[in-house]
């Protein structure tokens, strides 16, 4: 057996682990340009939406919840919590983010003066039984129509995760 040739058997201890910091490491980076990109999209005068926070992590017995962009609506008076998922859909992260969603409204809003907050959940990818491509799920219940023109629509933000996989294939294939 030559020196350079690998087998199915040979992998050095630790080898899954980092291959799996690795990966974590890549969504993360991912999830960061897309989220660049919503807050330049979104937290402008025009679509009446700043920015609160991003990378927001509220704990809940022991387990943390993540928004990776909040925004506040200023003349609708409401938070937007907007989830980005780096890989497949799959539709317990559905639960998932309209849990995340209560958290907000339980802990951030104030019932008073704020409207119910409403969501977003951006996956990169669609489920393995879809049509390939991003998903955006917008979870805004009881939101009337004339209200939910105003908040950021599905086809524009598949549209932005689009341009986003395009703009980091191309920098991943410059030399």
């Amino acid at each position: 057996m030559s020196f350079f040739q690998r087998t199915e058997e040979f992998q050095p201890e630790g080898f899954e682990d980092v291959v799996g910091e690795l990966v974590d490491s890549i969504r993360r980076s991912f999830t960061g340009i897309v989220v660049d990109h919503l807050e330049d999209l979104l937290a402008v005068p025009h679509r009446h939406m700043c920015l609160v926070d991003r990378h927001v992590t509220m704990t809940e017995d022991d387990r943390d919840y993540t928004v990776d962009l909040l925004l506040f609506h200023v003349t609708q008076m409401r938070y937007i919590a907007i989830q980005v998922q780096a890989g497949r859909f799959d539709p317990a992260l559905v639960a998932r983010a309209r849990y995340t969603l209560d958290l907000v409204d339980d802990l951030v809003r104030v019932p008073a003066v704020h409207a119910p907050s409403v969501g977003i959940l951006l996956c990169t990818d669609a489920a393995a039984d879809q049509e390939p491509g991003p998903v955006a799920i917008t979870l805004y219940d009881g939101v009337s129509p004339a209200q939910q023109a105003e908040l950021p629509l599905s086809l524009e933000l598949t549209g932005l995760i689009d341009r986003c996989l395009d703009t980091t294939a191309v920098r991943s294939q410059t030399p």
